[in-house]
């Protein structure tokens, strides 16, 4: 058993050291720092380059690209061969292309909903007119009951068709506004690609430094590879 300062006793357990019994350093701070150790020499290194201490031992894989930790493909003690896919980088990249404005075409869209709204309604007034000339006459018995039901049943068909004239109508100028909207302030448009950080030589994974969901950047160490190299 170790002792500290003061000759305190300093107990290693399962979760880390611990000092009387409280918990000092536990096992993910111990491998964060070891892992810095192990980089610190190569913050400094280009995107895209990887860094080798000593002759073929010790390399460091390093971000190709700034974005978003995907997935790490590989965990530690694993051996790799060169070329191997070690960590997916997701990138965001800005569309190219310039947004469309539908204002036009949305406006047509809304000339073409009213005059379905009028023809609807001219076939409603029109069919209305009809069933009260009708009715009359089949009371007095100078039309039949089936000419006053067909009728009827015209009048309902050319309701139903306003109906649903008018409900497109309102759809139409809804997507008008949002049109005018989007010209007013349009969103630019990204896309995600997909960057993977691979294995510069033939080895065992060492440390893995990044997990996903972590934000890195081009040339930061992601990992260790021991290479398998004299």
């Amino acid at each position: 058993m170790a002792r500290g300062r003061n000759s305190e006793p300093i107990r290693e357990s399962g979760e880390g050291l611990r000092l009387k019994g409280l918990l000092v350093i536990d096992r993910s701070t111990l491998k964060a720092l070891a892992l810095s150790c192990l980089l610190f020499p190569f913050c400094g290194c280009h995107a895209g380059r990887e860094s080798v201490t000593g002759p073929g031992r010790l390399v460091v894989v390093n971000a190709p690209a700034t974005g978003e930790v995907k997935r790490v493909l590989v965990g530690e003690g694993v051996s790799v061969e060169v070329g191997a896919p070690i960590i997916e980088i997701a990138v965001q990249r800005e569309e190219d292309s310039a947004p469309q404005d539908h204002r036009a075409e949305a406006a047509a869209r809304l000339r073409a909903a009213q005059s379905e709204v009028e023809a609807a309604r001219a076939e409603v007034v029109k069919h209305e007119a009809e069933v009260q000339r009708l009715a009359p006459l089949v009371a007095s018995g100078q039309a039949t009951q089936a000419q006053l039901d067909a009728e009827r049943a015209l009048y309902e068909q050319a309701q139903r068709r306003l109906q649903h004239a008018q409900e497109a109508q309102q759809s139409t100028m809804t997507d008008l506004v949002i049109a005018q909207r989007e010209a007013v302030q349009p969103s630019p448009a990204y896309r995600e690609d997909i960057v993977v950080a691979r294995a510069p030589v033939s080895g065992t994974l060492r440390v893995v430094g990044v997990k996903a969901g972590q934000r890195v950047i081009a040339g930061q160490p992601l990992a260790t590879i021991s290479s398998d190299a004299p």
